[in-house]
């Protein structure tokens, strides 16, 4: 699913990027560590918008880390910065992403 840049203009003044309209996608993605790119997991994001992704994982990516995250069904990739983790259980966590660059679509929803 391409985003759209002019909706992420829509917002109104004042309001910041976390409230951005988020679009409900699983998509697989790999995660890789910028600073060290051997450590790496295959997940599925669970929404997504201009500016970022929450994904779902089984490991704690720390906030401020430096990853690279790629779809594995498009050609998708964007560098992005870890902003937030939080618990859903003893092994899976939801990792906030904001992408710093990125290049590629979303795969379309079928």
């Amino acid at each position: 699913m391409a985003l759209d840049p002019a909706q992420s203009k829509q917002k109104r003044p004042f309001q910041d990027a976390r409230s951005e309209a988020r679009i409900p996608l699983m998509e697989q993605v790999q995660l890789a560590s910028l600073e060290q790119p051997t450590i790496t997991e295959p997940t599925t994001t669970q929404n997504i918008s201009f500016r970022g992704a929450r994904v779902m994982t089984q490991r704690i990516w720390e906030p401020g880390s430096r990853l690279l995250i790629k779809s594995l069904r498009s050609d998708f990739w964007a560098q992005a910065r870890v902003v937030y983790w939080r618990s859903f259980s003893s092994t899976r966590y939801a990792v906030g992403l904001e992408f710093l660059a990125k290049t590629g679509t979303w795969p379309r929803q079928n």
